[in-house]
């Protein structure tokens, strides 16, 4: 078996991956030579379908720390601050962005231009592409060399750079398969779960429900009360479970047993003020039938959800009247603190992204593991995730171009790699 011989290799295909390899032949200059190892059949299958094919491809605030969640959030703050941005990242290959809510697309409204973008350049800059192959085993010897094997091809480099992804979307070929062989060579992944996907809850509390959309503060507590993330948005009700952005928002934050989810239904208002609210509603509608209280304020089918969450066993046809001052309360009450249990947060080919990975205590401020000299990590593989809008995209680009400038550093002899964040 002839091996390929390389500087640096990137293993996997996906956004960080790409943005990997980008840089460090631009950066390593024309005598460094790059791979990528994609076990797909093309590059990039997961990005184009992104952003429900339109690719949201970065934030305007995707360097705030709140938006992401695991152990290497540390590293957010000194990443970005070397990363100029998404948006500047597309434009040097000239793709211009647009915003919309914050959210970065490409102009286009198409996630093919962005994966054109990122093929084209890696043409353009001569890195050698390698797909259908699925890496089957990592070696490294005392000569700082390693080896890759890919069923019948091997594959020899000075330095790896793992942009394999996480467990999320099997079907685009992110199963974590590639967790066992990391394993095998002492790096050993945090416990993975599913992130950004819906909460499955008492399918009893959803009878009237599936189907409604309506704004809520959506908050996730632990068995103790305390609070474990909050987001504002659109809540969608299904049969099964609770969804929308907001809800995907909380799964990265469900690190415990026994949690619940509160959706405040009117969050604009306090207390008080949703309490004065009720009563004046109740005086102008008293001889209307109770199932139509809250007509104009929620749907209908909701209000009856609302009044059977509450507690209050009145016939939904008697008038306004016959509630009283405790099923007010009540009512009010429910519509601040909507409470749901979560029995589990979606599953794999649900997720849009991996909770967990391969944590901080492993890896060097360069993103070079502490255990594998010249093992490099970026993007979904890392213990790190992003809420919706664009972050982990963002995140995926300016980790894979940072581990590949410190992989280039450490090739030039770099005494100071690890000082440099």
């Amino acid at each position: 078996m002839q091996p390929y011989l390389f500087d640096i290799i990137v293993i996997g295909g996906g956004a960080s991956g790409l943005a990997a390899a980008i840089e460090a032949k631009r950066y390593g200059g024309s005598d460094c030579r790059v791979a990528v190892i994609e076990k797909n059949t093309r590059l990039g299958k997961k990005i184009l379908a992104t952003g429900n094919g339109r690719c949201n491809l970065g934030n305007i605030e995707e360097k705030r720390f709140v938006h992401y969640s695991g152990t290497c959030t540390d590293l957010i703050k000194p990443l970005f601050e070397k990363f100029e941005g998404s948006e500047y990242f597309f434009k040097s290959m000239g793709v211009i962005c647009r915003t919309d809510s914050g959210r970065l697309y490409p102009y286009s409204n198409h996630a093919a231009s962005v994966l054109d973008a990122l093929r084209f350049q890696l043409q353009d800059l001569g890195v050698d592409i390698f797909t259908d192959m699925e890496v089957v085993s990592l070696k490294y010897d005392d000569n700082s060399i390693w080896t890759i094997i890919t069923g019948s091809d091997k594959f020899i480099t000075k330095k790896v750079i793992i942009s394999c992804g996480g467990k999320a979307a099997p079907s685009m070929g992110t199963d974590g398969s590639f967790y066992k062989i990391l394993s095998a060579v002492g790096c050993e992944p945090s416990s993975l779960k599913p992130a950004l996907c819906p909460a499955y809850t008492d399918q009893s509390l959803l009878k009237y429900l599936k189907g409604i959309r309506a704004t809520a503060k959506v908050s996730l507590y632990n068995s103790k009360g305390k609070l474990l993330h909050s987001d504002n948005g659109e809540v969608q009700f299904t049969d099964k479970t609770l969804s929308g952005i907001c809800i995907f928002n909380l799964a990265a934050f469900a690190v415990e047993e026994d949690m619940y989810i509160q959706l405040d239904l009117l969050p604009h208002l306090t207390d008080i003020e949703l309490n004065e609210l009720l009563w004046d509603v109740y005086a102008k509608r008293s001889m209307w039938n109770i199932e139509d209280m809250l007509s104009g304020i929620f749907q209908k089918k909701m209000c009856h959800a609302l009044f059977k969450s509450s507690g209050i066993a009145s016939d939904m046809k008697l008038p306004v009247y016959n509630l009283t001052p405790y099923d007010i309360e009540r009512l009010s009450n429910t519509i601040k603190a909507w409470t749901f249990p979560v029995l589990w947060f979606g599953d794999w080919k649900q997720a849009q992204t991996t909770s967990g990975g391969i944590e901080r205590n492993q890896i060097k401020n360069t993103l070079e593991s502490i255990n594998c000299p010249g093992l490099y990590f970026s993007g979904e593989i890392l213990d790190i995730a992003g809420e919706c809008g664009g972050y982990n995209l963002a995140w995926a680009w300016c980790s894979g171009t940072y581990a590949a400038h410190n992989a280039v550093d450490s090739l030039k002899g770099c005494d100071n790699c690890d000082k440099n964040i």
